[in-house]
C-alpha cells in the first residue's frame, strides 16, 4: 500500500514537502501517543461537534407522526415548482419520547414529481442542511428529480434543524455536549416518509415505494455512520453517503458483519487522509462500497456562489466529485451500474506522494494512476491542506495555495491562451472519462478558466480565482 509510484507518476516525485501539521498528528494517532478524542480537539473537533458518539444497536421499529406543516416555495427547477414543508415530528424511540422539527422539500404538485427518491440529511451542527443548500445544491438535487428531507435529532445547536421552533424536546438518546442526541429519530422519520399519511400526501403516489438515501458531511456524517453501524439502516436506507468524515464506525466493517446490505459511497478531501484513512476502500465489499478522495481539496472548501459563506481560501473543492459520485450511487441502486473504482492518495515512506509542484498524487485502489482536477494537474499552484500554521477552526479545516498571486499561462510555459485552454480541456476530459466530474460542472470549470473579458498576460483558472474572484464565482 505504500508504494503506488507507478504509471507515469513516479517521475513526478521530485518534491518532498515539509511535513504538514496534521501529518505529525497522524503519526501520533498511529503510534497511540495521542487519543482519537484528543486529536479531534486539536483539530477543532470539540467546537465543531465532531466528537463521535457510540453506535447503539436497537430493534426499535415504530415511526413517529408528522404534524401539519407550514409551506414555503423553494422555486422552480426544470419546470417543477418545489415547496418546503416544515412542522414537528413526534414519537418515541427505544430510549424516550421526542418532538422535533422536520422539513420536507417536494414538488408543489406531488403528481408532477419526476423521481421517487428522498435524500434524508441530518442537520449539521453549524450549517444545517448545507448539502441541500450548497454542496449538492437545490438546482442539482431538484433538477435531477430528487426530494429532500431533514429532521432534528439532537438538541445541540443546529442539529435540531430549527432552533426557534416551539414544543421541541428529546427525552431519549444520550447526553451530547450540552444537549441530547438520539439517532433513532432519523430512522423513525425515514420510515414515516413511507407510512405516515401526511408524508404520503406531501410526497405523492410514489411515497410507499420511495427510495431513501442517508447523507451527511463532517459533523452530520457521524449519525450516518452510526446508523449503519447500529444495524438500523438495514431495510430503511437504500444508500448511505458519509462525506468528509473521520475514522469511527467504518461502514466496510458494518457491511462485512452483515449489518447493512445497501450501498455506501464516501467522498473525502485531502484533509481526511490525516484523520479518516480507515474509510479507504480495502476491497472487502466491492459490490457495496466506494471511497473517493480529491487531492488538493480542504475539509471546508470555498462554496463560491454562496455569498454568505464564501471564504476566498482556495479554488480546489470536492463538490463536483460529490455530485458525480452521488448520481453514480443512484444508478448503482436503481440500475445495478457500479461506480468507478475507488481512489486513494499515493504514498511513499508513509507520507503522501507529491509531484514536482508539491501536489498530492491520486491512484485507484488497484494502483493505477488517476486524473486530478485540471488546475492541479497543470501545476497552476501548490494546493495546500490545511492552511500552514493554523491550529484553530475554521482555518485548520480550510486550504490555501501558493504562490499568491499564482503564475499566468506564460509563466507556466504555455505559448498562448489557446494552448493553455486546450490543455485545461484535455485534463477536464480525463476527469469526465474517469467519472469524477459531470459535464455541467466541467463546463463551469472551463468557463472559469476562460473568463471574459480576457486579460494580458492570459490568466489561468487559479489566477482568475485570485484576481477576479467576484466574476469567477458568478460564472455558472
Amino acid at each position: 500500500m505504500e508504494a503506488e509510484l507507478n504509471k507515469g507518476q513516479a517521475s513526478s516525485l521530485q518534491h518532498q514537502p515539509e511535513e504538514h501539521p496534521s501529518e505529525g498528528l497522524a503519526k501520533e494517532l498511529a503510534n497511540g501517543t495521542i487519543s482519537r478524542r484528543e486529536a479531534l480537539k486539536l483539530l477543532g473537533g470539540a467546537s465543531l461537534g465532531l466528537l463521535a458518539l457510540p453506535a447503539f444497536p436497537s430493534t426499535a421499529s415504530a415511526a413517529g407522526t408528522l404534524q401539519p406543516p407550514s409551506k414555503t416555495s423553494l422555486g422552480t427547477f426544470r419546470g417543477v415548482e418545489y415547496f418546503q414543508y416544515a412542522g414537528l415530528f413526534a414519537g418515541k424511540t427505544s430510549t424516550g419520547k421526542y418532538s422535533v422539527p422536520y422539513r420536507i422539500s417536494a414538488p408543489a404538485n406531488p403528481r408532477s414529481a419526476t423521481g421517487s427518491t428522498v435524500l434524508v440529511e441530518p442537520p449539521h451542527f453549524a450549517t444545517g442542511t448545507f448539502l441541500r443548500e450548497s454542496y449538492l445544491g437545490r438546482p442539482f438535487l431538484f433538477g435531477e428529480g430528487f426530494l429532500h428531507a431533514s429532521v432534528g435529532y439532537s438538541t445541540f445547536a443546529n442539529r435540531i434543524l430549527d432552533p426557534t421552533a416551539k414544543g421541541v424536546f428529546i427525552k431519549g438518546g444520550v447526553f451530547d455536549g450540552n444537549g441530547r442526541t438520539d439517532d433513532e429519530i432519523i430512522v423513525d422519520f425515514a420510515r414515516a416518509l413511507r407510512s405516515d399519511p401526511l408524508a404520503r400526501a406531501l410526497i405523492g403516489p410514489a411515497a410507499p415505494a420511495a427510495r431513501r438515501y442517508l447523507a451527511g458531511f463532517s459533523d452530520s456524517a457521524e449519525p450516518v455512520k452510526r446508523i449503519v453501524a447500529s444495524g438500523l439502516a438495514e431495510g430503511v436506507f437504500d444508500m448511505a453517503l458519509p462525506i468528509t468524515t473521520g475514522d469511527e464506525n467504518d461502514p466496510q466493517v458494518s457491511i462485512r458483519e452483515g449489518k447493512y446490505s445497501g450501498k455506501v459511497i464516501s467522498v473525502a478531501s485531502e484533509f481526511e487522509w490525516y484523520w479518516g484513512r480507515a474509510l479507504e476502500d480495502r476491497g472487502m465489499t466491492p459490490d457495496q462500497y466506494r471511497y473517493f478522495i480529491v487531492p488538493g481539496t480542504p475539509h471546508i472548501p470555498d462554496p463560491l456562489c454562496d455569498g454568505t459563506l464564501s471564504n476566498r481560501t482556495t479554488p480546489a473543492g470536492w463538490q463536483p466529485a460529490l455530485r458525480a459520485h452521488f448520481l453514480q450511487g443512484h444508478d448503482w441502486v436503481t440500475q445495478g451500474e457500479a461506480p468507478p473504482t475507488s481512489t486513494r492518495l499515493a504514498t511513499t515512506s508513509g507520507a503522501i506522494a507529491r509531484d514536482s509542484n508539491g501536489n498530492a498524487l491520486l491512484v485507484e485502489i488497484t494502483g493505477a494512476s488517476a486524473p486530478r482536477l485540471p488546475f492541479v494537474e497543470l501545476g497552476e499552484a501548490t494546493f495546500i491542506v490545511p492552511i500552514p500554521g493554523a491550529t484553530e477552526p475554521p482555518r485548520v479545516l480550510q486550504g490555501t495555495y501558493a504562490p499568491q498571486p499564482p503564475p499566468n499561462t506564460q509563466q507556466l510555459g504555455f505559448a498562448s491562451d489557446k494552448e493553455y485552454l486546450a490543455a485545461f480541456g484535455n485534463a477536464l476530459n480525463a476527469q469526465k472519462d474517469a467519472g469524477y466530474i459531470l459535464n455541467e460542472d466541467a463546463e463551469v470549470l472551463l468557463n472559469r478558466a476562460n473568463l471574459s473579458p480576457p486579460v494580458t498576460p492570459p490568466a489561468t483558472f487559479t489566477l482568475n480565482y485570485h484576481a477576479r474572484y467576484e466574476l469567477f464565482r458568478s460564472c455558472m
